[in-house]
């Protein structure tokens, strides 16, 4: 790799963080956690995705078989990435880089049209998340996949701070899909799907404090912005006429 010189450091966007020096214990967590977040994801839309494919139910439309498969090639990527950096093997976890990102934008187009493919059938949610209307169910749909797109290109921008790029890869796989996933796990059972999504959102600032006694920045303007993606939040955003004529609009 080339040296970094006065001319093309300036050329790089700073780091929205002071400097957080790597720890040996680094690598472990973001790969352990990475591994723990695929897991719940693939547990929870496989409990309700499976058995619908094993009993060949013709109410899947074909646009979920392609977000599914796109969606499970994102946490593959991603826990490849974080085991490639555990294992010093930085260079392939550069040259695969741009290719996370393009699969990014292909699940926001492909999230995008599944979340007003399914509004349209009248779908209004699942077993302890569902809204008075499918308009409801929609904006939730749209606000997970836009979450995760914005962080994942906050995390390609900053690429050249591993600190604040490892923690905006994190919150953007857990930020936009923990809480689909995990509220399939549950079964809607608020007891356990709120403490697990939460454990989830706040393990990356838990182990800045418990390692640094800070927080990176990084966390600190993520997480208002996962926060805004939770169905609390978005119930009563759902609920506005501004989005009612909004939803009108795309489902048509």
């Amino acid at each position: 790799m080339r040296a970094m010189t006065p001319t093309n450091v300036a050329s790089h966007p700073s780091p929205p963080a002071g400097s957080f020096s790597a720890l040996p214990s680094d690598h472990r967590f973001f790969s352990g956690i990475a591994v723990a977040a695929a897991i719940v994801i693939v547990a929870g839309f496989g409990s309700t995705y499976g058995p619908k494919v094993v009993n060949g139910d013709a109410t899947l439309l074909p646009i979920i078989h392609v977000h599914a498969a796109i969606f499970a090639s994102w946490l593959v990527v991603f826990v490849t990435q974080n085991i490639l950096v555990l294992r010093g093997r930085i260079a392939m976890h550069r040259k695969l880089g741009p290719w996370a990102v393009a699969l990014a934008l292909a699940m926001l187009l492909v999230g995008v049209a599944t979340a007003i493919a399914v509004a349209r059938t009248g779908h209004r949610g699942i077993p302890g998340v569902e809204f008075p209307d499918a308009g409801g169910f929609l904006l939730l749909n749209l606000a997970a996949v836009t979450i995760f797109t914005l962080l994942v290109i906050a995390g390609w921008y900053w690429r050249r701070s591993p600190q604040a790029h490892k923690r905006l890869m994190l919150m953007a796989t857990i930020g936009g899909l923990i809480g689909p996933g995990a509220s399939r796990l549950a079964g809607g059972n608020a007891a356990i799907l709120g403490p697990l999504v939460f454990a989830f959102i706040l393990a990356g600032p838990a182990y800045d404090l418990m390692t640094r006694r800070r927080v990176h920045p990084a966390y600190l303007w993520t997480l208002p912005l996962v926060i805004i993606g939770l169905p609390p939040v978005v119930g009563p955003l759902a609920s506005t006429s501004a989005w009612r004529v909004v939803a009108a609009w795309m489902v048509g």
